[in-house]
């Protein structure tokens, strides 16, 4: 392969899913080859925390993975990552479990051992079969959403490209007048179609972000139903940026800064926060960073109204959110989640962002769950030696597992932050001794 082609693979990502070592190397030796962008895991917890920072343009899954099983990871990227395509890959194939997994939306069905050839060929169709779903938005459509309509119902404005393809929509670049906008339309899903109920869950909290006007919180201009086709939309503004995650992985921002963007996070949940409205999906990818490191909070698809957010997740699949960023009361028939429930996954934000890892691990959805309810991260002095002691109490009063025990509010944590570098009465022995008292100990 030359150079060239090599380029050409290198804009792919790639996530392989097998608890097989050697089918896991066998894979890398076969694609990194050629150019592909790899990344490997052996279980579905990894996998599920790797979903959380890359955008996948395929998916290689082994169907018999313990935990979560490969068909079951299926119907989970299908609904939260739609764009992405599956492949499942199985040493015992069954013909029950083909026909099953290919309704559910899997590319393709193979079968171990595989050669080389039939290897890349099934990657190659598998990548080619991405770009026409993302280049659908500006041709022939995106399940049942074609770009005629569109420009007919906003016919002052040019479509750009497709920003992404979510859970519940299509994100569509727009232009007018040379200024950039974000057109999010409700994407028609087979489960549940666009009958009232989707509609009023895609509408419901945007009518009440409408009111806020905070500059760390994404400005909505504007919803309701299109004039063309009774599409359901939101218009957002545009902003240039990165997402936090990049900030994360590449590791060089100094603590000055992470604290300013922890702030900004704070200030805007306490924005949201104040108008009864929960945003359930705290996490880098949803922080999306400008210039001057200027925070803007986005995608509220699964946010809901405070009285209303109570957590009914019996089954460790059916949870509402990434399950990585999630508070404890969420994994509970009888939880009920609130204000402090978006804290505890700030604190989750804020502890990677700080120490370049993440607190609560697990090799499978119920391991890391039980991490999240049970386990005590390492103390984040430990992994940042010249770590202030006020941040890591700040991470503390954030990473309680009892709510009660938890900051009350977003704007506790950001009183709480314009503290530091403050001369305080109190000494920091007794503060450490408050903080002991209050909730227990937090760190291992």
């Amino acid at each position: 392969m030359s150079n060239s082609e090599k380029t050409v693979n290198s804009k792919y990502r790639i996530l392989v899913i097998d608890d097989d070592p050697m089918i896991l190397d066998l894979i890398s030796e076969i694609l990194k080859p050629k150019g592909y962008v790899l990344d490997l895991c052996a279980g579905s917890g990894q996998a599920l925390e790797m979903l959380i920072d890359y955008k996948y343009n395929l998916m290689l899954i082994d169907s018999k993975l313990p935990g979560i099983t490969g068909p079951e990871l299926l119907k989970y990227c299908k609904e939260h990552h739609p764009a992405t395509e599956v492949v499942i890959i199985t040493g015992n194939p069954e013909l029950e479990e083909a026909v099953s997994t290919m309704k559910t939306g899997a590319f393709d069905y193979l079968s171990k051992p595989f050669t080389v050839q039939k290897l890349l060929a099934t990657v190659e169709a598998a990548l080619a079969q991405h770009e026409k779903t993302m280049a659908g938005m500006l041709g022939d459509g995106v399940r049942g959403l074609d770009a005629g309509s569109i420009m007919q119902s906003f016919p002052d404005y040019q479509i750009i490209r497709t920003l992404g393809i979510g859970s519940t929509g299509v994100v569509i670049l727009l232009e007018k007048d040379r200024m950039k906008y974000a057109l999010k339309v409700l994407r028609p899903s087979s489960s549940w179609g666009l009958d009232e109920d989707a509609v009023s869950r895609f509408l419901r909290e945007e009518k009440f972000l409408t009111r806020i006007s905070h500059p760390n919180v994404i400005k909505i201009l504007q919803s309701g139903i299109s004039h063309v086709g009774n599409y359901p939309y939101i218009m957002m503004e545009y902003v240039e940026g990165r997402v936090l995650t990049y900030y994360i992985k590449e590791k060089k921002l100094t603590l000055e800064q992470k604290i300013y963007i922890i702030s900004q996070i704070s200030a805007a949940l306490s924005a949201v926060h104040k108008l009864g409205v929960l945003h359930r999906d705290v996490k880098p990818g949803n922080v999306m960073v400008e210039d001057g490191f200027k925070v803007k909070l986005f995608d509220f698809g699964i946010a809901a109204l405070r009285d209303a957010a109570t957590s009914t997740h019996s089954d460790l699949r059916e949870v509402v959110g990434s399950p990585a960023y999630m508070a404890p009361e969420a994994f509970g028939g009888n939880g009920q989640v609130d204000n402090r429930s978006d804290i505890f996954s700030l604190g989750i934000l804020a502890y990677e962002l700080i120490t370049g890892i993440k607190p609560f691990q697990g090799q499978n959805v119920e391991a890391m769950i039980d991490s999240i309810c049970n386990a005590r991260p390492v103390e984040p002095c430990k992994l940042v030696p010249e770590l202030p002691e006020c941040v890591q109490t700040l991470l503390e009063g954030m990473l309680r597992k009892n709510p009660e025990d938890r900051f009350t509010s977003a704007s506790e944590v950001m009183a709480r932050i314009n503290s530091f570098g403050k001369k305080s009465s109190e000494s920091s022995i007794w503060t450490h001794l408050k903080s002991v008292i209050r909730g227990g100990k937090v760190w291992s």
